[in-house]
């Protein structure tokens, strides 16, 4: 390639992320993940229930980590993290009044991103059952400093949610919702079924609808972070420069 060529711009194809297109891609991908897991989960229990084997298989199972539901799951918060960042980043050019606040979230579901594909949050169970009476509901104590960092969360950011427009905030708190149900609310159903019946069929019933829960909510705050950046602008350009900046 010569210098002159070598000097030019190159324009790539453009890609629309609108609202409903996304949203739709992530429903579909949703769907076909639950669909492989009740298939997983139902050839699991049948060959067990044939020759009381202990066939184990985990690429769907929605209980297991490092799979490709908890795969998706951290593609999907690491998605909100980097249109979070885009969003702090437009609000530091004008210097709008929340942009920490933007920033911080998008730190925020970055870590649990990571902790999704990590299981960062499991680690906390073996110490605080030394400390807990890690029974029932409380059978997987982490949820304990979770509920607490909600309420935080909640504390430091309610101006910065109700000065949301409404539709937003609406949406923000919808998602909220929807994911601490199933990341909290039904880890502790999960968690009561486990100390009390073992690990059955009604605990596999429960992680679904605890990762479903999760997934959803993060499908629905997508779906609010990318109309927000509609509301603010029509078109976002980026820019992947090769040239050495020059110094002032």
């Amino acid at each position: 390639m010569s210098t002159s060529q070598s000097s030019e711009s190159s324009w790539l194809k453009t890609y629309n992320l609108s609202p409903s297109k996304v949203t739709k891609l992530l429903l579909s991908t949703i769907a076909i993940l639950v669909l492989f897991n009740l298939i997983e989960r139902g050839t699991v229990y049948w060959l067990n229930s044939q020759n009381n084997g202990q066939f184990i298989s985990i690429y769907f199972n929605f209980d297991e980590e490092t799979n490709l539901p908890s795969l998706y799951s951290s593609l999907a918060l690491g998605f909100c993290s980097y249109l979070l960042a885009i969003i702090a980043t437009l609000k530091k050019k004008v210097k709008t009044k929340y942009a920490k606040h933007w920033q911080a979230l998008a730190w925020i579901f970055l870590y649990l991103a990571i902790d999704e594909i990590c299981s960062i949050h499991e680690l906390l169970n073996p110490i605080l059952k030394r400390v807990v009476n890690a029974k029932g509901l409380l059978y997987f104590p982490w949820i304990i400093p979770a509920f607490c960092l909600v309420i935080i969360f909640l504390v430091v950011f309610r101006k910065f949610i109700l000065a949301l427009p409404s539709k937003t905030k609406v949406l923000f708190l919808l998602a909220g919702t929807i994911y601490i149900f199933g990341a909290l609310g039904m880890e502790m159903i999960g968690g009561y079924i486990a100390d009390s019946y073992v690990y059955n069929s009604f605990y596999g019933i429960a992680s679904t609808i605890e990762e479903l829960s999760e997934m959803l909510g993060v499908v629905i705050f997508i779906n609010a972070l990318l109309n927000y950046l509609q509301s603010q602008v029509s078109e976002l350009h980026f820019c992947l420069s090769f040239q050495r900046q020059k110094r002032k």
